[in-house]
């Protein structure tokens, strides 16, 4: 059965990095809903569909199974499924990593506003978008404030982090379950907390905002 009606497209072999372009697109399905943990992966039917061959493909998911996002088995591969343990650990390691950048954030606030802000603005009109989309703006507002430390070892981690499969599937799943927090409402408190200019509210709010995150999972 082919699975270009669930939102993959063919990609014209002209066009660069064909590997990270197949991961991409894989990647949005996931997030979208066209493919859900337990689903299976073939990759000749992979390479059909986005009309590349089977090597960049291949590529993408070792990629995928080195990220967490899927597991080996017979033929192909499985989208991995979520357990309790798997979103604690994920939101656990966000914690430190992202509540110390808020603490910095918030001592240079003015100079790290615009960065943010324009993360910020990636919300607006955000609520008729796909789950795919979503998640792209909420990483990268994430990772605006992270950035604005100038600390390219948090901002590693930060990738790191936000790069497992886990991040993905946690996201999709609450997409799908319907119990996701105002996205907008939600990162302008945020932003208002860091940009307060008290590393004590910036880190508190930090903290807290994740875990409503992991709340609704």
């Amino acid at each position: 059965m082919s699975t270009v009606g669930i939102g993959l497209r063919p990609i014209a072999a002209a066009e660069r990095s064909l590997s990270d372009l197949a991961y991409n697109q894989i990647l949005a399905a996931v997030l979208d809903g066209g493919f859900k943990p337990g689903d299976r992966l073939i990759m000749d039917r992979l390479a059909d569909d986005l009309e590349i061959s089977r090597t960049p493909v291949r590529d993408a998911l070792q990629r995928m199974q080195g990220d967490g996002l899927l597991e080996a088995a017979p033929k192909g591969y499985v989208i991995r499924t979520l357990t309790a343990e798997d979103v604690a650990a994920m939101y656990e390691a966000r914690v430190p990593v992202e509540s110390f950048a808020a603490r910095i954030v918030a001592g240079i606030a003015e100079e790290a506003r615009e960065s943010i802000l324009t993360a910020l603005d990636g919300f607006a009109g955000l609520a008729e978008a796909a789950p795919s989309e979503s998640f792209l703006t909420n990483r990268a507002f994430h990772r605006s404030i992270v950035s604005a430390t100038r600390n390219t070892v948090l901002v590693d981690c930060f990738d790191a982090i936000w790069g497992r499969g886990l991040a993905v599937i946690s996201f999709a799943e609450t997409y799908r379950s319907g119990d996701n927090i105002e996205e907008s409402d939600e990162h302008l408190r945020l932003f208002r907390e860091v940009m307060s200019g008290d590393p004590d509210r910036a880190e508190a709010e930090t903290i807290a905002h994740i875990r409503r995150g992991a709340a609704s999972v």
